[in-house]
């Protein structure tokens, strides 16, 4: 397997049987296919490709390659065929795919699959995940374990002029930065004593200090470019909250279901979250009006491995919903078409 080469579609249609929703399973291949985690862009702007992670071999040390698919399932390329490939992403402008292994930035042309090598920092170790963006691709940041032995997160300039270790902490997961601007970046840590988990820094890793959002079961991102946060809840409270810096309290968007990974769409319209204990399905909820429905039962077993956790995320135009299932014995990577009447039901 190398990069650049293409494969046959493996893709599949079928129609939820209870909600009726158009989906297309798009992997097939008998090893552990995973899309990418619900705050990381996946797709190109045209949301017509997407990029995910998967296994060479069926060991639990497997190497891990990214691929590009088509939203119709065909176009099935391999854009990575390295060690290590950490902190994958799809640029927002959707020309490359960058990711890091053993501390080296790199870049591959989501076109032509050529590859280039952006900067190095020695600091980092294989161990790196969890990367973002700031909306014009100038700015890519990833979360590492450092060669002295705690979590540090990198910022890397895409034109290879700048990189350096922002911050150091004893754990850090999560880590995003805010897209439109970059000047604060959200990672998660604890809870602490008030049950706080999600805390902000500045781009140049100074003044920490917590998000005012307790309870949050760990599962969060930056509402689109609003400048606020949406976090999923501990099962306890039953919901998702929104919260920005300048707010006096969270404001609690949906009560009665147990929203396990929550995501939202680029520009913070529309909310989407899979379910858990007890799984009722994926959740598409309007911000605005605050209803929601089931899209679709992604029937996956959502125990711990992660590439059994639906991690439902959006489409850039809104119209789709990418998420996993290993409902047929293997994990594998599904894309459900929002219906319009839907959209429209959610939305008066």
């Amino acid at each position: 397997m190398a990069r650049g080469q293409a494969y046959p579609s493996e893709r599949q249609f079928f129609e939820d049987s209870r909600t009726g929703v158009k989906i297309t399973k798009l992997t097939a291949f008998p090893t552990i296919n995973s899309k990418l985690y619900f705050h990381i862009n996946a797709f190109t702007p045209d949301s017509r490709s997407l990029v995910f992670k998967s296994y060479r071999s069926a060991q639990r040390d497997s190497q891990i390659d990214v691929f590009k698919v088509q939203t119709d399932g065909m176009g099935l390329v391999q854009l990575t065929d390295r060690p290590n490939v950490r902190g994958a992403m799809v640029s927002y402008d959707g020309k490359w795919l960058y990711y890091v292994t053993n501390g080296e930035l790199r870049r591959v042309s989501m076109d032509t699959y050529e590859e280039d090598s952006i900067s190095y920092l020695d600091a980092l170790t294989w161990d790196a995940e969890c990367a973002s963006m700031t909306y014009d691709d100038k700015n890519y940041y990833v979360e590492a374990t450092l060669k002295n032995g705690r979590r540090g997160i990198a910022r890397f300039t895409t034109d290879g002029k700048e990189a350096d270790v922002i911050f150091e902490n004893a754990d850090i997961t999560h880590t995003q930065c805010e897209p439109t601007e970059g000047k604060v970046i959200a990672f998660q840590d604890g809870p602490d004593a008030f049950n706080r988990n999600i805390w902000l820094i500045d781009q140049d890793g100074s003044n920490l200090r917590p998000l005012e959002l307790p309870y949050g079961n760990g599962h969060w991102m930056w509402l689109g470019g609003t400048k606020r946060i949406m976090s999923n809840l501990e099962k306890e409270q039953q919901g998702i909250a929104i919260m920005a810096e300048n707010y006096e309290e969270p404001e609690l968007f949906v009560n009665g279901e147990h929203y396990w990974h929550g995501s939202c769409s680029m520009d913070g319209e529309w909310m989407v979250s899979d379910t858990n204990w007890p799984d009722h399905g994926i959740h598409l909820i309007h911000t605005a009006t605050k209803k929601h429905k089931v899209l679709c039962y992604p029937n996956s077993s959502s125990c711990h491995p992660q590439w059994t956790h639906p991690h439902p995320s959006f489409s850039p135009d809104g119209k789709m919903v990418v998420y996993n299932s290993d409902a047929g014995g293997i994990p594998n990577v599904y894309l459900a078409v929002i219906p319009d009447d839907m959209l429209a039901e959610l939305t008066e």
